[in-house]
């Protein structure tokens, strides 16, 4: 069976590894080298995907640990490890926008926006990573102001992001990073000045596309406010806990507008649909807003150490305020923890509660059907995971009594029929969309669920490199297909630090193709 399913993974690698060339650059050579290859000086940052399975690693039954830190840090609570933030929303995802890249400096520049006069005080972080966590982005309190680590480490300026070069990873690695908390009250939030002009308009920018009724729900959620501090923290105690919403892992996927306006009337999602939609909403009102993704501050776990798992993998917006810089909020229910300058003083009948705008038919997507029950945990990683339910035909009213008995077994049988085919149906249209389109993720996709289908569970710890090391050992695969499958593993990697230009395909990849939950191995 091992061998069949080797046969059946090499065959559909081979078939696209082929067509790779003619969609992307050439993946040779270093991750981040330039036109002198060498791994040093300048570089962009493309699109970058570094959560590409997340909804599995949230359900599954262990837990496992990605690193350990230390810290002076006064309070644990605020103690969230930054990797990534996402700053561009084209309507159909959040992803990081093509940055230069610079080697790290010994010091990092003080952050954009912050004042002197906001309190802050400086901690310093020691961590050390599992052996099994490998990802290119490093965990860090943010901001950071300084980083000392072994290994071949670039730095991303406007993200204040540091990303490993030429196959550089998070794993088995120790480091130190220094970073200020800061301390922002109320007051000073309040009265923010606006945010400078070039900044305002990169950080406010809505597509089209965006439904009319999200704008609609933020303006009657925040009716009343009377800065942006107050407008923001109404947005996030709107979903905390005054709107109705639930923490639920098990509801679609999606992180385009559809999955905005569908999560804001149903009111059930995870951390990805709070934050996402939080931060669209701020900037309906002009409020700057991105999209941070890392971990929550971890479990205390003895002699002054804290544990961090999968399972603590998180995504939270932060809007900016001039004075202080981009600065953390946390709309999701039950995860993580409220800033004490985002706290509401207000008692709670003194807010409006806010009523939901009615999407006009002609303004409004057509909202998914919800997913059936028998849809497969990576099936609901998908946006079209629900396909319509295979209809079973009624039959029609017939007056000749003598045919009445035999037209319920011919109906019942045909359904049958139906219902017996409607996986292998559903799964030839998912195969067909994703081949179809040619991107990377879509055909790593398939070949992860082609080895489901034959009795090879994805393991959502991985690496993609790492799982095509995995497939290739479970099917045997030799030669050429297992070039081919390292192959499509690398150019969903590769891609993401491509020092030339962004990818030459219809669309960069998105960074959070694949984001369906708030915890991951992966990251």
């Amino acid at each position: 069976a091992l061998l069949r399913t080797g046969r059946r993974i090499g065959a559909l690698a081979l078939g696209v590894a082929v067509l790779l060339p003619a969609v992307l650059p050439s993946l040779d050579g270093g991750l981040l080298r330039g036109d002198d290859g060498e791994g040093a000086g300048g570089g962009t940052i493309s699109a970058v995907n570094p959560l590409v399975s997340l909804k599995e690693n949230l359900t599954q039954a262990e837990d496992r640990e990605v690193l350990r830190y230390r810290t002076n840090a006064p309070d644990g609570s605020g103690m969230y490890l930054r990797l990534v933030s996402l700053d561009q929303f084209d309507g159909t995802s959040w992803r990081t926008s093509v940055r230069g890249v610079e080697d790290v400096p010994e010091r990092l520049p003080r952050p954009v926006g912050l004042g002197e006069r906001t309190g802050t005080t400086e901690i310093t972080t020691n961590v050390s990573a599992a052996g099994s966590y490998e990802q290119k982005w490093l965990p860090m309190p943010y901001p950071a102001t300084g980083v000392r680590i072994e290994g071949r480490w670039r730095y991303e300026p406007v993200g204040r992001m540091v990303v490993g070069d030429e196959g550089q990873t998070t794993s088995g690695v120790q480091y130190s990073v220094s970073s200020l908390v800061v301390r922002p009250t109320p007051e000073q939030l309040a009265v923010a000045p606006t945010a400078p002009g070039a900044l305002l308009r990169e950080y406010t920018r809505v597509p089209k596309s965006l439904p009319p009724d999200v704008r609609a729900t933020a303006l009657r959620v925040t009716a009343g406010a009377r800065n942006d501090y107050e407008r923001a923290v109404r947005l996030q105690d709107w979903f905390a806990s005054k709107g109705g919403f639930t923490y639920d892992t098990t509801v679609s996927s999606g992180t385009g507008v559809a999955a905005i306006s569908r999560f804001l009337k149903d009111k059930e999602g995870f951390c990805v649909h709070f934050s996402f939609t939080m931060a669209a909403m701020a900037r309906t009102l002009n409020v700057p807003a991105r999209v941070a993704v890392g971990f929550m501050p971890g479990t205390p776990s003895g002699e002054g150490t804290v544990s961090v798992s999968i399972k603590d993998a998180h995504a939270w917006p932060e809007l900016y305020f001039e004075g202080v810089g981009w600065t953390r909020f946390e709309p999701t229910p039950s995860r993580g923890s409220v800033p004490d300058y985002a706290a509401p003083e207000a008692p709670a009948d003194e807010l409006p509660e806010a009523e939901e705008a009615s999407p006009s038919p002609s303004a409004a997507p057509s909202v998914q059907p919800s997913p059936q029950d028998d849809c497969t945990a990576r099936a609901a990683g998908a946006e079209d995971c629900a396909g319509p339910t295979p209809p079973g035909a009624r039959p029609p009213a017939d007056t000749d009594a003598a045919s009445a008995p035999v037209l319920p077994l011919v109906a019942g049988a045909a359904a049958a029929v139906v219902l017996s085919l409607a996986p292998m149906l559903w799964r030839w249209r998912v195969r067909v969309r994703r081949l179809r389109g040619g991107r990377p993720l879509a055909v790593w996709e398939e070949v992860v669920d082609t080895a489901w289908d034959h009795g090879v569970p994805p393991d959502g710890a991985l690496t993609p490199r790492g799982t095509a090391g995995r497939l290739v050992r479970a099917g045997r695969l030799e030669g050429a297909a297992a070039e081919a499958v390292h192959r499509i593993a690398g150019a969903v990697e590769e891609p993401s630090l491509n020092r030339y230009r962004p990818l030459t395909m219809p669309s960069s990849m998105p960074a959070t193709a694949g984001l369906a939950g708030c915890g991951t191995g992966s990251l």
